[in-house]
C-alpha cells in the first residue's frame, strides 16, 4: 500500500508545473546551500588571516607540482611546505624520497583534506600537516622550504630564504 501511495505522489509531483513559487524555493534553497558551504568550509580559513592577505585557495596543478619537484632535484632531507593547501606538494615530496615532510596551513578544512589525501595515498603517519601561521613557523631545522603562494601574500623576508 505504501508503495502505491509513494508512486502516486511522485506522479502528481511530476505532473504539477513548477511555477514562480517553486522556482523561488529552488533559488532560495540553492543560495542557502552555497552560503552554508562558504560559511562552514571556506570562510574559517580566512578568519585569522589579515584582510590584505586573504587570497582564495587555488590548488596547484600537476605541472606546477612537477616544476617544484624539478627545482628540488638533487636535494635531500626534510621539507617544510608553507601554505600547503590540500597537500599536493607534501605528498609528491614524500614520493620523491624527502623525509620528514611537513605542510603548514591555516585553513582547518584544508588540513583535514590534506590528511584525507595522505590516508588515501597510504602516507598517513608518514607526512604531517599542521595548522600554524606560516609567518611564525621556525624553519631553523629545515633543509628545504617550498612556498606556493599568491604574490600578494609573499613578504620580502620570505624571499631571502
Amino acid at each position: 500500500m505504501e508503495q502505491d501511495s509513494s508512486e502516486e505522489a511522485m506522479t502528481q509531483f511530476k505532473e504539477r508545473p513548477l511555477g514562480g513559487w517553486g522556482l523561488l524555493q529552488i533559488t532560495a534553497g540553492t543560495g542557502l546551500a552555497v552560503y552554508t558551504v562558504w560559511a562552514g568550509i571556506i570562510m574559517p580559513g580566512f578568519r585569522r588571516v589579515p584582510l590584505k592577505l586573504q587570497v582564495p585557495y587555488v590548488p596547484a596543478s600537476h605541472a606546477q607540482v612537477r616544476s617544484v619537484m624539478t627545482l628540488l632535484q638533487g636535494r635531500s632531507g626534510n621539507i617544510a611546505d608553507l601554505g600547503s593547501g590540500d597537500g599536493r606538494i607534501v605528498l609528491e615530496a614524500y614520493r620523491q624520497g624527502f623525509q620528514p615532510v611537513v605542510g603548514y596551513e591555516l585553513n582547518p578544512w584544508l588540513i583535514r583534506l590534506s590528511n584525507f589525501h595522505a590516508w588515501r595515498a597510504g602516507y598517513s603517519g608518514k607526512v604531517s600537516f599542521r595548522q600554524e601561521d606560516l609567518w611564525k613557523v621556525s624553519l631553523a631545522e629545515c633543509r628545504n622550504v617550498t612556498v606556493f603562494l599568491a604574490p600578494s601574500v609573499v613578504r620580502p623576508e620570505l624571499t631571502r630564504l
